[in-house]
Formats: structure tokens, C-alpha cells, sequence
């Protein structure tokens, strides 16, 4: 809880914290209020609205904590009289610290001389990805001082909005880092989101961040520590009361459920399939999300041969996520299920052909675009490739025969054909107007499970992994090879 102290002539919201090596109860400065005006600013007492920006600004700079604001509002009224009539502002809230900070780093750049001493050149090299975005971020920064001022980045005459947005990252400097992880420039995002985890202390997302370019490294332990601290952190960001309905909608609680996501995905692939689940569970009852819980709880019961258990839970997201419906084949499969596992895969492949080809172990062709749903189909293959690797591990060789017919066979290829030319036709909006709402309407209609399971039927998919014929030809070579040897 927060509360009041007057220190000399100012006076401070503070919060008791313990700290955790001497355990002892410190005062932590939440904010300082340095003047008269100031204070009946958000006593609401001066300018209109002042007294909500105030507490605006405060719960959210601070949303772990709690503001009695009655209390507060009363002792800084109690003790109004300490405060001094004047102060000055723009020295001590705008460009202090900004100087301070300004002056060390100078100093600090102007003495590694890489030129002068081999030591300072190892030091520059060791933080050249660190030095390269603060050379674009300064640039960026002069660029853009010029603005005018308006309604929209006007600040107070106390500086609040500066002085009470000092905690969390900007978001284009997030998005200048996450930009390099979306690249794959791994080396160079994870230099950067390891300093502004440094300079910004509670940054959930860089830890979520972190976590993902462990894992794109396969180094599972590291990445689990890492989305646990996602969770740990972004749980602190909640608001007081957050309804289940609302955790996706506010920005508060994201960082917590991507670390939740992030980390049931990990410990299946660590094969911690109990843990995993154990989190499924917290997705769904705690935050409301059962689609993502869902997700990972058909690959995780694939990878524990849990057979029911993958088809009941995939085929609940087959019509969201149509690709889900290759993991409910694999598992119809094990259970004898041909004609289940044929329409289901087919499904699948139709909608997302590139992954089908993946799971299977087939070689693809290099992207031919970088077109969105050329990216989610390769995207959704490498994804099959991890998550289901306990299964994939164990993989029957029938399995992979029956699966392997399926997409090989000539009526399954004229479909896949037929599809890609139906879709290039729909992307390319050819003239007239009836010609592309023919191929939308034939697209729509391939990608529909009934559409697989018809053409299945038709096809005789699910029959005898070899025709007759075939197994009398290989029955005649098997003699032919025993009367060899007997000669």
C-alpha cells in the first residue's frame, strides 16, 4: 500500500518493500511532489481533470500496487504547507537525469578508444550490436525533434506524462527488436532485448522474447527458465480485478499469457508432457483459452499414444485450424481407423499441403513466395516437426506407408494440383468478376472436411497399403530370391 512522506521541503509517495538479501523493509520514491501548484494539481484543486491524469498516470506505471487515493489525498492536504510555492520543473523532472545519464555514456564511449588500446577495441566489439541501434535510435530521435506541439504530445506544466512513463519500453523501440527476431537475425535481437531488460526492469516481453530464440536454438532448459520469468513478470502487470473474458483484450495481461502459451509448447517438446498439461489446464480455467489449450493438448496426447484423447481434442479445432485434423489421422491410424485417418489427413493436406509433406518427412520446394498462407503452411509444417516429436520418434513404419500413399497417389495429386491452380487463380482476381468468384467458391468448397470426406469415399483411400497385383508381384520375387539361394 502507498502512502505519504514529507522529506525536507518535498514530500514522496512511497511503498514498503522487503528487501530480498537482508530482509529487512525499505521505502521505495513512487513519486516526488515538489511544489504547492503541484500538489493541488492532483488534489484535483487546479487545472480540470488534473486530479484523474494524476491517478491515471500512477495505477499505470504501478499496477502491482495499491493506491488508497483518499489517504494519499489527505496527508498531502495535511501537509500542504511544507511544500514551497515555486519549483523548477523542467530542470530537475525533464533534464537531470537525461543529462546525467548523457554525460556517463559520453565519457564512457570517449575513453574505449579501440584505436589507443586493443582491450577497448575487444569492449566496442563486444557491444557492437547494443552501439549499432543506439547510433539508429539517436538518428531516429533528431530526426523526429521537430514536431510541433499539439494536443496529442503536449505535456503538463509539472511534467507528469514524462516523469510517469519511465518504467515501460516504448513500443517502436520493441518493435525495432522484435523486427530483427521476425528477420531471424537472432544474435542481434537477443543483444538487444538483454540491454533493455537491463535498462527496463520488470520487461516480461523481452523475456518472452529471449524465451523464443532459446527455444528456435533447442536449448529447452533455458527456455522454459525463461518463459517462467515471462509468466512471473507479467502476472505483476494485472489490474486489480481482470475478468477471464478479458485477458486477451488487455494489453496488461498479454505478456503472461504468451509466456503461459510459450511454456506448455516448450515442456511438450521437452517431453514434460504432465507439466504441459498441467498448464493446458491453467489456459483454459485461468485465462479462458481453451482454443490455444486445445492446440497443445492434441500434440502432447499424440506424443503420449493418449489415441481418443488426440482425435476428441483436435477434431474440436478441426474447423478453426484445419491442420489439426493430421494429427487426429495419425491417431485414427493407431487405432485401426482407415477410413477416418484418409478423410482427415486429406483434410488436412488440402488446406495446408507444404506441412502435410513436412510431418511426413517428404522433401518440398524452396518457398516461392513469401506470401501469407505460404508462410502458415511452412510455418504449421516446422511446427508439426517439433511438437509432435515424441510421436514422430516412434513412428511405425506402416504408419508412415499408409500416410505416404495417401499423398502420393495420382487422384490426391490431381486434388493438390487443382487446388494450387484454383488459388492462384482466386490471388490473382482475374476479370470478369464471375471467373473469380468461381475459383473462391471451388477453394471454399476443397478446403471443407465434407469435400475430403467425399472425395476419400470416392477415391478408396483407406484400402490395403498395396494392390493385389502388387503383392502377387512381390510374393513372385520372394520365390524367385528363395530358389536362387536354394541353387
Amino acid at each position: 500500500m502507498a502512502y505519504v512522506r514529507q522529506r525536507g521541503n518535498q514530500l514522496a509517495i512511497v511503498h514498503g518493500q522487503r528487501d530480498p538479501e537482508t530482509k529487512k523493509v525499505e521505502q521505495r520514491v513512487l513519486f516526488t511532489i515538489y511544489s504547492q501548484p503541484e500538489a493541488l494539481e492532483l488534489l484535483g484543486k487546479g487545472g480540470k481533470g488534473g486530479r484523474y491524469r494524476f491517478e491515471s498516470f500512477m495505477e499505470h506505471e504501478y499496477p502491482e500496487l495499491r493506491f488508497d487515493w483518499k489517504k494519499i489525498h489527505a496527508a498531502v492536504a495535511e501537509k500542504l504547507d511544507a511544500l514551497p510555492e515555486t519549483y523548477e520543473y523542467k530542470a530537475e523532472r525533464l533534464q537531470s537525469q537525461f543529462r546525467a545519464d548523457l554525460r556517463a555514456f559520453t565519457r564512457q564511449l570517449a575513453l574505449a578508444d579501440p584505436r589507443w588500446l586493443f582491450s577497448s577495441a575487444q569492449l566496442i566489439k563486444s557491444q557492437r550490436h547494443e552501439l549499432t541501434f543506439l547510433r539508429d535510435l539517436i538518428d531516429w530521435r533528431l530526426q523526429t525533434c521537430d514536431e510541433e506541439e499539439d494536443e496529442w504530445n503536449r505535456d503538463d506544466p509539472f511534467y507528469w506524462r514524462f516523469a510517469l512513463t519511465q518504467r515501460e519500453v516504448p513500443c517502436g523501440v520493441e518493435e525495432f527488436a522484435s523486427e530483427l527476431y521476425e528477420k531471424g537475425q537472432d544474435e542481434e535481437a537477443e543483444s538487444l532485448f538483454l540491454l533493455l531488460i537491463e535498462c527496463f526492469d520488470g520487461y516480461a516481453e523481452g523475456h518472452n522474447y529471449l524465451g523464443l530464440i532459446a527455444l528456435g536454438r533447442e536449448d529447452l532448459n533455458e527456455a522454459i527458465s525463461l518463459f517462467e520469468r515471462t509468466m512471473e513478470l507479467g502476472r505483476r502487470k494485472f489490474p486489480r480485478r481482470t475478468a477471464k473474458k478479458d485477458y486477451w483484450s488487455l494489453l496488461e495481461t498479454r505478456p503472461y499469457m504468451r509466456g503461459l502459451r510459450n511454456l506448455c509448447l516448450t515442456l511438450n517438446r521437452a517431453g514434460r508432457y504432465d507439466e504441459a498439461l498441467t498448464l493446458c489446464d491453467r489456459l483454459d480455467s485461468e485465462c479462458g483459452d481453451d482454443i490455444t489449450a486445445d492446440a497443445h493438448r492434441a500434440s502432447i496426447y499424440l506424443n503420449m499414444a493418449e489415441w481418443e484423447q488426440a482425435i476428441v481434442t483436435a477434431n474440436r479445432l478441426h474447423q478453426l485450424f484445419p491442420e489439426e485434423n493430421m494429427t487426429a489421422a495419425l491417431a485414427a491410424f493407431e487405432l485401426g481407423k482407415k477410413d477416418e485417418a484418409t478423410w482427415r489427413f486429406l483434410h488436412g493436406a488440402l488446406n495446408k499441403p507444404r506441412a502435410a509433406r513436412m510431418l511426413l518427412g517428404l522433401r518440398t520446394r524452396a518457398l516461392s513466395s513469401r506470401g501469407h498462407e505460404e508462410v502458415t503452411d511452412h510455418n504449421a509444417g516446422v511446427s508439426f516437426r517439433h511438437d509432435l516429436g515424441g510421436f514422430l520418434a516412434e513412428q511405425r513404419a506402416a504408419s508412415k506407408r499408409f500416410f505416404r500413399k495417401i499423398l502420393n497417389s495420382p487422384a490426391v495429386v490431381e486434388l493438390l494440383e487443382e487446388k494450387a491452380a484454383v488459388h492462384e487463380r482466386w490471388s490473382s482476381r482475374p476479370k470478369p468478376e464471375a471467373e473469380w468468384r468461381a475459383a473462391f467458391d471451388r477453394k471454399r468448397l476443397m478446403e471443407t472436411p465434407e469435400f475430403s470426406r467425399d472425395q476419400a469415399g470416392l477415391l478408396s483411400l483407406a484400402g490395403p497399403t498395396g494392390s493385389a497385383k502388387s503383392k502377387k508381384t512381390k510374393a513372385k520375387k520372394k520365390t524367385k530370391r528363395r530358389t536362387a539361394r536354394s541353387r
